[in-house]
Parts: structure tokens; sequence; C-alpha cells
């Protein structure tokens, strides 16, 4: 039966289908192998099923097993966050909140947002009240969901790209559309012109390309697509400086969100406007339930910070491309 689950027990097989093995696990834990089988047997002793298959190169995990692993998750997060929770409360000179972003969003939305938290130096601006550490960690979209379910990251930065599926960040999270970060066309400077505010994409559809990560690229290609060309893609980096000074050298053009050129601007390239909604929006991410105030002071700054860098729009409103960056 399920209220029959051991804590212990369902934490041990979360460690096996974590590490992929008994062995595995078993040395994470400072356990021996017999003592964690045990454990998962009882477990699904306790459930009449089969979790998890050995096979010679490890452990599968069954169907349900796949479930459990699910909620197994959710309830670690749960209990990392009561942990740093009640760590607060016991030292309320100082509580933490884990953040984490993509790369041009940790420079241009969540370090002015530390900053701003740092100089108040209190929870929300009450005098007196406590201080907020943030911990900040970069990551890409796809990591977020997990990191949000084991409870290791407390507020994330995502963008989406208009017509992309929707990445699944679960029913345990909340998200909180901030603004809409334009794409920009961006060529050397010997190759524009300092009075043109937007460029069709296919006046380069001879010119060799380099594209980001891969969401970015696959969001270029369908504007290609539709302006009727196919680029001749030679680069590809997700290193916004290195896409930049190949760009100012002229081995190539790209298109890239306007946050990265706030973040780092080389003196070598000129940007341009592309077609009206070309761009992706970002969210501000946090897992739902009760959530501790100093949470909501990060996210209160967060969206501070981003209303100065960001267009505020959203999926729908079809905007416009932005001016010359």
């Amino acid at each position: 039966m399920a209220d029959g689950i051991d804590p212990r027990a369902l934490m041990s097989f979360r460690a096996v289908a974590e590490h992929g093995s008994f062995a595995a696990a078993a040395r994470e834990l400072g356990w021996t192998q017999p003592a964690l089988s045990s454990q998962v047997r009882r477990l699904e002793e306790s459930l009449g099923v089969t979790l998890v298959t050995r096979t010679v190169k490890g452990v599968q995990l069954t169907e349900p097993g796949r479930r459990l692993l699910h909620h197994a998750e959710i309830i670690d997060g749960h209990l990392e966050r009561a942990a740093r929770e009640v760590a607060g409360l016991v030292d309320e000179g100082q509580r933490t909140v884990r953040v984490v972003a993509f790369p041009s969003a940790c420079t241009s939305i969540v370090a002015p947002a530390m900053s701003e938290l740092l100089a108040r130096g209190t929870a929300g601006g009450s005098a007196g009240a406590p201080g907020i550490a943030i911990e900040l960690e970069q990551q890409e979209p796809f990591a977020v969901p997990e990191l949000l379910r084991r409870g290791t990251a407390d507020v994330a930065l995502v963008f989406r790209y208009e017509g992309e599926a929707s990445p699944d960040f679960g029913a345990e999270v909340t998200e909180i559309p901030i603004g809409w970060d334009p794409l920009q066309l961006i060529v050397s400077q010997r190759r524009g012109s300092a009075g043109a505010k937007r460029r069709p994409l296919v006046e380069h559809a001879r010119d060799r390309w380099v594209t980001g990560c891969p969401a970015c690229r696959q969001h270029f290609l369908r504007i290609a697509e539709r302006e009727g060309f196919v680029p001749d893609i030679r680069h590809a980096t997700d290193d916004y400086m290195v896409v930049q000074e190949l760009v100012a050298r002229d081995m190539s053009v790209s298109v890239v969100p306007r946050l990265s050129l706030l973040s780092y601007r080389h003196p070598g390239v000129r940007a341009f406007g592309i077609g009206e909604g070309d761009g992706r929006q970002l969210l501000i991410l946090h897992a739902k339930g009760e959530v501790r105030q100093e949470v909501h002071d990060v996210v209160a700054a967060l969206e501070r910070a981003a209303a100065r860098v960001l267009d505020p729009v959203e999926f729908g409103t079809r905007p416009g491309a932005g001016e010359n960056a």
C-alpha cells in the first residue's frame, strides 16, 4: 500500500535510479550493496510492483519505477527547501535563494537584481529585516525542470521561442512571463548602414552564418525558411562573444537575442531589427505551494531588473523587432 512507503527506502530507490546501478548508489551513500538492495526490495514489496530490473549494464526502471521516481524527486525537492527554510530561521542574518539562469540573463537581469538586493541590505527593503544571499548557477532552460523538482534551485529564468513546443516544467511550477527579448541581425561594421534600423535576413542569403544554442538555431532556421532561403551555417557556438568576434571579422553574420548585445557588445558589429514577432519570451519559474518571503523578494527584484531591459509584451501581440541595438 502507498501509505506503507518508507521514506528512507524511497530515497534509496532514488539513488539507485539516479546512479544507474546498485553498486554506484551504494558507494555514493556509503552503504553496502546488500543493505541497499534490501531497502529497494522492501519498497517493491510494500507497493506490490517491480521498480527496477537488473541488466549487465546496470538497472532499468519499469513504468511503475519511472512514475515513483518522479514523486521521489518532488519529495526530495520539498525536503531540500524545507531544510533551507528552517536553517534560515536559525540564522536570520542571511537567507539563501538559489537562482539558475541562462548566460545572457545572468549578466543583464540576475546580476543587477543581486546588486539591488545587496545595496538595500534588507529583504524587500524593510528596515531591519534580514538580508538575502543569492547563489547563482548558470544553466540552459532544458536543465531547469530537474533542478526545480530536486529543490536544488528556488528560482529559474528561462526563455521560450514562439512556435516551439513548450518545455514541460510540470504542474508543480509557477510560470511568470516577464517580457520579450527581440532578435537582432548582426553584421560587421564595414557592411552596415548607420541610418537603417531593420534589415531582411534574405539580404544575407549568400553569406556564411554562425548560430547559437539548439533552440536558437531551430528558431533561426524557421525564420530563414519563412524568408525563402537555406542559410549556409558554418559555425555553431553558445558563446556570444565568439559569435560577435566572427561577425566583427566579417567571417559570418548572425541572428542573436538583444540581451546578448546588452551583456557584451563588440565595437566591430552593427545590429538591425528583423521581422515582427521574431524573438523569445522570458519567464521566471519557481515551485508552487507556500513560497518563502525571500523567494518573493528575489522574484520581485528580478522582475524590476527585467523591466529595464525587456519589451513588456508576450506571445500573440506580434511585437516589433526593436531598434538598432
